[in-house]
């Protein structure tokens, strides 16, 4: 998987093959095989591979909306270290130990902050929905702007008549020089907030 993450870092998400992995390890695409029946299986070891890189160290915080965070900033920054591969395989769901243990700590911090039963389990799949599509779009953002694909990604306008946008306007610089990290914390500060709100309604036991 080290070496797979390597290529994927190196020369993009087309790169992995069976031929490429085997010749890297100074193997054979035939004996990749025995370990791997498809590429898609091999895809599921890095996304198994990206869980247990972003769960590297964590503790539960006192807080458990710091332990929400600390989870989301995890998957975001391993994502832009490997874009990559989050961008082929954190929406994944692998079945793996390590996805169990990102799992079971996002519910731990609901628990935490109240939620039982199937509404801890909604508020879980709504955030690690949330977190995971933020990284992963923002690594597939970073694939594309490395390896050369044609994608504007700076909202930069020129309309004709800008007096008809006045708002877009008066904003122009700040859209055409917008830092996604600062965009990623800004949405957790409001999910964060909302989910405090809405912890502070719940029954307690």
């Amino acid at each position: 998987m080290a070496t797979a993450l390597r290529i994927l870092d190196e020369d993009g998400p087309d790169a992995l093959t069976f031929q490429r992995l085997g010749k890297e390890l100074s193997s054979s695409a035939t004996a990749v095989y025995r370990h791997f029946a498809s590429r898609d299986h091999i895809m599921v070891a890095v996304a198994e591979e990206i869980d247990r890189l972003c769960l590297e160290g964590y503790e539960p915080h006192e807080s458990w909306t710091e332990s929400l965070r600390d989870l989301a900033i995890r998957a975001w920054n391993t994502a832009m270290d490997h874009p990559a591969a989050a961008a082929l395989c954190m929406g994944r769901v692998t079945r793996g130990l390590h996805e169990l243990r990102a799992v079971d700590a996002v519910l731990e911090a609901f628990h935490r902050g109240g939620w039982r039963g199937r509404a801890a389990v909604l508020h879980y799949q709504a955030f690690s929905n949330f977190a995971l599509s933020m990284a992963s779009n923002n690594a597939w953002r970073l694939v594309n702007q490395r390896f050369g694909a044609e994608v504007n990604w700076v909202q930069e306008y020129q309309p004709a008549d800008p007096a008809t946008y006045p708002y877009a306007e008066a904003a122009k610089e700040h859209l055409r020089s917008l830092d996604m990290t600062e965009v990623f914390h800004r949405q957790m500060d409001i999910l964060l907030t909302a989910l405090e709100a809405e912890a502070a309604t719940l029954p307690r036991d």
